[in-house]
């Protein structure tokens, strides 16, 4: 099998798109759809409050959590059990798939504390460049996307901790097979 080439870090985004479905997987997502129900049942929040402040408070103690969840996955189990779980086709891999989870998860949180920070700069009275009316026409779309985006993400934390229960249950099973041949062959000898 050939060694993959190093890739550019918009070449990894890609990969993680195409291994977590892309937009057909988003939008045909359950957790997409619960997320914008949430978004709808919490307009009071996001519609005439500066919804940025929660995501601006919540978001970047969430991204420390997620990357050292990630950090501790990718030690998760022996060389035996990720090799059990690996395949040479990186779209088809358990062990990519999961990591894919958590960089989407990383993604989208990152997407949804970058909005919110531009939300934040830019509530201001336009003055004379744009009428207060222009503005105001755009400005509960623009929030419900932002809130969207965080509700979203959030999300996507229980995607990835279902790959990481799935994965324990698997490196079980792994353990109690390997427990197993293990004991027949000692009964052999």
């Amino acid at each position: 099998m050939k060694t993959p080439g190093p890739l550019t870090n918009l070449q990894l985004l890609l990969l993680t798109w195409r291994v977590i479905g892309g937009w057909r997987a988003i939008y045909s997502g359950k957790d997409f759809w619960a997320a914008a129900v949430v978004t709808a049942l919490c307009t009071r929040l996001w519609y005439a409050t500066p919804w940025w402040a929660d995501v601006i408070s919540v978001t970047p103690s969430l991204l420390g959590f997620t990357l050292s969840g990630f950090a501790i996955f990718l030690s998760f189990g022996s060389d035996e059990f990720k090799t059990a779980i690996s395949s040479s086709d990186e779209l088809k891999s358990p062990y990519v798939s999961t990591s894919a989870a958590f960089m989407a998860f990383v993604f989208f949180q990152v997407l949804a504390l970058l909005y919110a920070l531009c939300a934040k700069a830019l509530a201001f009275d336009p003055g004379p460049c744009l009428s207060k009316t222009q503005i105001q026409s755009l400005t509960p779309a623009a929030d419900a996307i932002g809130f969207l985006l965080f509700v979203y993400s959030l999300m996507l934390a229980l995607r990835a901790a279902l790959r990481i229960f799935r994965l324990s249950r698997w490196l079980n099973w792994y353990s109690v097979v390997q427990a197993e041949r293990a004991k027949a062959a000692s009964h052999k000898d």
